[in-house]
């Protein structure tokens, strides 16, 4: 049964259990989850049941957290409406607890299945958005750490495989480049993963945020860190045999031994575990749980320090309200731009 036909019976079952309102209010919260599988690659008409796993569901609750900030309340974590985000919530737990209970087409062990539910009420608690946690806000230290970590050296036996060495020289290439992008432009994960080649803006060393179906696409930049991380990575890779037009491929591909000669995107789930195999390696788990969205919690502390201007950052990460962007849309770039290459100026210079 794909994730569409489920959602769909769903909803036809709080019609006839419930109400007709119930089954209307849950829908929006099930075409959240729907947005997010299409952000992932998955589509909802054609993704099984199956991938609903615990780990798949806790990436949804962030995600989904994130939308509403960003989408609902115009970057303003306060405006974010609890029982809205409470019911949507209760929405996706319905969803899995008919699939596990009422028709067991999603087959989760009992301990499986309690995670689930206790990842999920936690998830609709009340937060309080007066300031940023501390575990959200990774100090100049871990930066650094993740940073050498990355950097570092590989060893490889001599023994080894060529295609089996390639693919881990330019594994460590795109994860440099990832980190220093993530670092240097505030960008969601989930927007990193989808950035084809064509996006790229050579004339700024920044890229094109697109988002479709109507909503406003964005820019952000890069650091001449970042630029250049990207640049050595991509030119590593050589992707001219690819029967692809060129601007089509993803900036950020896999290399894992499925992949094979295919330019093919990277999952935000494989750019998570990418960092908590980094942050592993580094001993930063031991002090800090680094995600690649504590990098964005990151660059705004720091350009919202530098600049001061609270709107100019709210821009910087795709916050603004569409209204705003359009009257200031000219002004705002030039001032992004500037501010941004005063943020990186030191930084650069030290690479």
């Amino acid at each position: 049964m794909t994730i569409d036909e489920a959602i769909d019976r769903y909803l036809e079952y709080l019609r006839a259990s419930r109400s007709v309102a119930t089954a209307d209010t849950y829908a929006t919260g099930l075409n959240h989850l729907r947005t997010y599988l299409e952000e992932q690659g998955l589509e909802p008409d054609e993704t099984a049941v199956d991938v609903l796993a615990p780990g798949f569901v806790t990436d949804f609750i962030t995600w989904l957290y994130d939308y509403l900030v960003d989408e609902v309340a115009d970057g303003d974590e306060r405006r974010v409406s609890e029982s809205t985000k409470a019911t949507y919530f209760a929405a996706v737990s319905g969803f899995l607890d008919y699939l596990v209970v009422e028709t067991e087409r999603l087959r989760l062990d009992g301990t499986a299945y309690d995670a689930l539910r206790r990842t999920l009420a936690r998830a609709s608690r009340r937060k309080s958005h007066d300031k940023l946690p501390p575990d959200k806000l990774p100090s100049k230290e871990v930066v650094a750490m993740l940073r050498e970590e990355v950097r570092a050296p590989l060893d490889l036996p001599e023994d080894l495989a060529e295609g089996t060495k390639r693919r881990r020289r330019l594994s460590r290439l795109r994860d440099i480049a990832i980190v220093e992008a993530l670092l240097s432009s505030g960008m969601r994960v989930g927007e990193l993963v989808r950035l084809e080649r064509g996006h790229l803006l050579y004339d700024v060393k920044g890229a094109l945020v697109k988002y479709g179906k109507g909503k406003k696409d964005r820019e952000v930049l890069f650091s001449d860190r970042a630029w250049g991380a990207i640049q050595t990575y991509l030119r590593a890779r050589g992707d001219g045999a690819q029967n692809r037009r060129l601007s089509r491929l993803p900036v950020f591909a896999r290399h894992d031994r499925r992949a094979g000669s295919r330019v093919l995107p990277l999952s935000t789930r494989s750019v998570q575990n990418t960092f908590v195999d980094l942050a592993s390696r580094a001993g930063i788990l031991e002090r800090f749980h680094l995600t690649p969205h504590t990098l964005r919690h990151y660059f705004a502390t720091e350009f919202l320090s530098e600049t001061g201007d609270l709107a100019l950052t709210q821009y910087a990460l795709g916050h603004s309200s569409p209204a705003t962007t359009r009257i200031y849309a000219k002004t705002k770039r030039e001032d992004y731009r500037r501010a941004h290459g005063r943020m990186f100026k030191s930084d650069d210079e030290e690479a």
